[in-house]
């Protein structure tokens, strides 16, 4: 056998030696005091004896083995002992309650052993005794931590494909009630499907699992690079507009939520409504808009092409200038359809003369073809402004 040299006297070494020889009693002995000394041990049926049994023992040999010099370091044991408590669920409090039990033990025993001779090396051999269970401990819990890591991955790989199935209404009656068990959704209840636009300046919804929970909302998401998207599973439909609210404090991006719906089969198509209504708002601008809540963007966001061809018949001439024109000349007659026709109003919110807004309008008309006074032509302008807008961020058409 190799020896390593130890970091204690040599006396120590040779107690350390003798306790490695009484190692399958010592085993024994730790396995009692564990089942004994610990409740969580005393009435855990997932963990059997034999298993019990053989991590302290590998636990042991490789620690009395460091301490004598006969081997090197060597955590594996401890690797595996912190593995196999966090999968039968063993609390980690109860895993480095057993290593400082051990620890206790392998000082009696060195105390209980110890010759006249050695009485000097006692303090050295107890110090390390202690150092090499904090070792070994700190092994066990980092494997124990990293296993619970590992599995929370793995949990929400798992839940995002169930996810995905739902909304993609490709499960069938038997995998669906799976998918239900298995994310504790209930067969009916109140639902909706939320559906974020990607920002690349910032993080979509952080957080907003955890408000939503604090709000006694139950969400699954699925983040993709050009979107995330949300099931909601509400106690009431009343949760709604609370959920809403938490959406809108979070929002970075256009967010589109569908309409309640009572069964997760119908996911599939809340899916496609939460579509079509992040789509209603002005790209580029936050907001949260409900399937319906914007009956004009929604007619348009469902006939793209339609409304693209719409856009560039009626705002041909004043989508082709620059953009600071165009844009000044939308954004100013987005603001008299918004103050009701008020020349004097839209001036006072732009903090410009009344003649200037007249004269954009009257620019407006000419370039159009169309007189602001004319309630068709009035129509079609109102309307030309956000198919455009809805087609591009740029404020252009893209039919």
């Amino acid at each position: 056998m190799t020896t390593v040299i130890g970091s204690v006297p040599e006396g120590a070494e040779l107690l350390a030696r003798d306790l490695l020889d009484q190692l399958d009693q010592l085993t024994d002995d730790l396995v009692d005091r564990i089942r004994v000394g610990d409740e969580i041990y005393a009435k855990s049926t997932s963990l059997t004896d034999q298993q019990l049994h053989s991590t302290v023992h590998d636990n042991l040999a490789a620690l009395l083995g460091q301490l004598s010099g006969t081997a090197a370091r060597r955590l594996h044991p401890a690797i595996v002992a912190g593995r196999l408590k966090a999968e039968l669920g063993i609390p980690l409090a109860a895993l480095l309650h057993a290593y400082r039990l051990a620890g206790r033990l392998i000082w009696e025993r060195s105390l209980r052993g110890a010759a006249p001779s050695t009485q000097d090396c006692l303090p050295a051999l107890g110090s390390e005794i202690w150092r090499l269970v904090d070792d070994y401990s700190s092994a066990a819990a980092d494997s124990y931590e990293h296993y619970l890591a590992d599995r929370v991955h793995r949990d929400n790989q798992r839940r995002r494909t169930m996810l995905r199935t739902l909304l993609t209404g490709t499960a069938d009656n038997a995998t669906l009630w799976g998918i239900c068990r298995a994310l504790h959704l209930p067969q009916t209840g109140s639902f909706v499907v939320v559906h974020a636009e990607s920002d690349p300046a910032a993080e979509v919804l952080p957080a907003i699992e955890d408000r939503l929970r604090a709000g006694f909302v139950d969400s699954f998401w699925s983040t993709e690079p050009d979107k995330r998207i949300g099931l909601l599973s509400l106690v009431t439909p009343r949760g709604l507009d609370p959920a809403l609210d938490l959406l809108t404090l979070g929002a970075t991006s256009r967010i589109g939520v569908s309409r309640l719906f009572t069964r997760p089969i119908d996911a599939a198509a809340a899916l496609r409504e939460a579509k079509i209504a992040c789509r209603c708002t002005t790209p580029g601008v936050p907001a949260v808009t409900s399937y319906g809540a914007e009956p004009i963007p929604l007619l348009l966001a469902h006939a793209p092409h339609p409304s693209g061809e719409l856009a560039t018949e009626i705002l041909g001439p004043i989508l082709e200038l620059p953009a600071t024109d165009r844009n000044e000349l939308l954004d100013t007659l987005d603001l008299w359809f918004e103050c009701a026709g008020s020349n004097l109003e839209v001036a006072r919110r732009l903090h410009f003369h009344r003649n200037t807004i007249h004269n954009r309008l009257r620019r407006i008309e000419n370039l159009t073809n169309r007189r602001c006074a004319d309630p068709k032509a009035a129509a079609e302008l109102y309307i030309a402004p956000r198919a455009a807008r809805l087609m591009d961020a740029d404020h252009t058409a893209n039919p």
